[in-house]
């Protein structure tokens, strides 16, 4: 069994400490196909869960930087960490003696509490509570000596006053605590001193949790200095590509960052069995003679409809793309495949691209899936008398760049577009549009509209990372913002560009700048 421990903060939550719609699809789907993982933080159980309430997290998870392992449905502590009372009284003493502003965690009676002492609050601390307003942990205290109150398992002293050589002589693996010192993740200028039990830390706590799941290797990731023991210890510890360079120098590997859902797609991958294909050139010239064949051994029925309801260029890129006749309409599973070759299976999808959701989740197990998108590149506008069939104007042709609606599509799949057993490829298309009205050939609502496929003018495959690159602009700078993405793209829209390209690993974001937010090129 291999177990997958990702830290949070900074690892798989976003810059907005949330997780991604993306991560929490590749997640949930890795899940429910037989993947262990789960997280060990800093955070509460209470703090964690609501961020992470949307991915189907079932294994015990570590909370508290490994004072507990819990499990997050019944709130069962299986392993916890309580400062001895000599440890709680040695605490005491010092804070009696330093005046700092405290965050003080417990349990008083089974009920689970974060205290602090309403004589003295820090700006810190003073966010900390703000931040979590209707927390039911958050408890005042009007006197010192209640601060420390019932079972005593953590102290956090945020930009504390003391200095870290002071507070080191006294909880730093002595006295039967310790301590872990850094940044916090999202203001970095505001600086976390936080103790607990001698022994614990997230390295130990995944120890325990292996032994306790039975666990064959342990895949740990991580940002930040408070993950490096947990990073050494593991089987493999990766680091997010926006890690500490300290945990980097440490980690077995590199991966994409937090931003580009880095954790969720390496678990993705790690798990995936590839299937043989036979890979394409990036950009590969039509076959003219055979796709004139399938438009001239295309037959509608009498409402003008092709085979199983499909429509006419959906139906001759389906005979394009088969080898023999046989090769169509293949039972695979619960669904129905377009195409099923030597070369794995082929769906062609003129739009809906959510429609396929269900479907590559099942045919991505068993085959390669190439996923052939419909783009009328070249199309031109005829008008037809909707009553005679008489050819009343034809327009000039017109060349088309727009992406957006394939752009559009791909975001509808994009838990699957890292997937080593996908290709999408565009099929680059002239097409007539005709529109059948009246004499005067004034639109109207009501008149008929059909698109008939002249010729196909080439494909593009896209079938890794790397050859999304040929949508970047050359011009674009290493760090950009959006407004300068946007005066040189003219192929698709802006939002829906970055969003692709951070989701197959080639644009990152890296903070503001200003008011817009600044992005990097990680495709070089």
């Amino acid at each position: 069994m291999k177990l997958y421990v990702t830290d949070l903060d900074g690892t798989l939550f976003n810059h907005k400490a949330q997780i991604s719609i993306i991560s929490r699809d590749i997640l949930n789907r890795e899940i429910k196909n037989g993947a262990s993982i789960t997280y060990a933080t800093a955070r509460s159980l209470s703090s964690a869960s609501a961020k992470t309430a949307e991915v189907n997290f079932d294994l015990p998870v570590i909370i508290y930087n490994g004072v507990f392992i819990i499990d997050p449905k019944s709130k069962k502590q299986l392993i916890s960490h309580y400062f001895s009372e000599d440890s709680k009284r040695t605490a005491a003493d010092f804070f009696t003696a330093h005046e700092e502003s405290l965050l003080v965690y417990s349990y008083i009676n089974g009920i689970e509490h974060v205290s602090w002492l309403k004589s003295s609050i820090s700006a810190g601390v003073r966010r900390y509570i703000s931040d979590r307003k209707g927390d039911p942990r958050l408890r005042e205290c009007g006197r010192f000596n209640e601060l420390f109150e019932g079972d005593v398992f953590y102290i956090t002293l945020i930009d504390p006053k003391t200095t870290m050589e002071t507070l080191d002589e006294v909880f730093y693996n002595k006295n039967g605590l310790t301590r872990n010192y850094q940044a916090d993740t999202y203001n970095t200028k505001e600086y976390w001193y936080e103790i607990f039990c001698e022994g614990v830390s997230k390295a130990n706590a995944v120890t325990e949790l292996k032994a306790l799941l039975g666990a064959d290797e342990v895949i740990a990731f991580g940002d930040n200095v408070n993950d490096l023991p947990m990073i050494k210890n593991a089987d493999r510890g990766y680091a997010v590509a926006n890690a500490a360079d300290e945990l980097k120098r440490a980690a077995y590997g590199v991966i994409r960052s937090n931003e580009q859902s880095g954790v969720p797609v390496f678990i993705a991958n790690d798990r995936c069995k590839v299937w043989d294909y036979q890979r394409h050139n990036e950009i590969e010239p039509s076959d003219a003679d055979k796709f004139s064949r399938c438009l001239a051994a295309y037959v509608p029925d009498s409402d003008g409809i092709g085979t199983l309801n499909e429509k006419q260029i959906h139906s001759v890129l389906k005979s394009y793309f088969a080898v023999t006749a046989y090769d169509k309409e293949i039972k695979i599973g619960n669904f129905y495949a377009d195409l099923v070759t030597e070369n794995g299976i082929f769906e062609i999808q003129t739009g809906n691209f959510k429609n396929l959701v269900n479907k590559l989740d099942s045919f991505l197990q068993a085959v390669h899936v190439t996923v052939v998108y419909p783009f009328h590149k070249i199309t031109r506008l005829n008008y037809v008398d909707g009553s005679t069939g008489e050819l009343l104007k034809t327009g000039a042709r017109t060349v088309h760049k727009n992406l957006s609606d394939f752009f559009l599509e791909l975001y509808r799949i994009k838990q699957y577009l890292n997937d080593p057993n996908l290709t999408v490829c565009i099929a680059e298309l002239s097409v007539d549009n005709y529109r059948f009205t009246k004499k005067d050939m004034k639109r109207r609502k009501s008149d008929r509209k059909m698109s008939v496929p002249v010729s196909l003018e080439n494909l593009i495959f896209l079938e890794d990372s790397s050859s999304y690159k040929r949508f970047i602009p050359n011009e674009l700078s290493d760090r950009f913002t959006r407004k300068e993405l946007a005066g040189l793209l003219k192929t698709c829209d802006t939002s829906l560009f970055i969003e692709i390209m951070k989701d197959v690993g080639l644009i990152d974001f890296v903070g503001k700048k200003g008011n817009e937010y600044l992005f990097i090129r990680t495709d070089k």
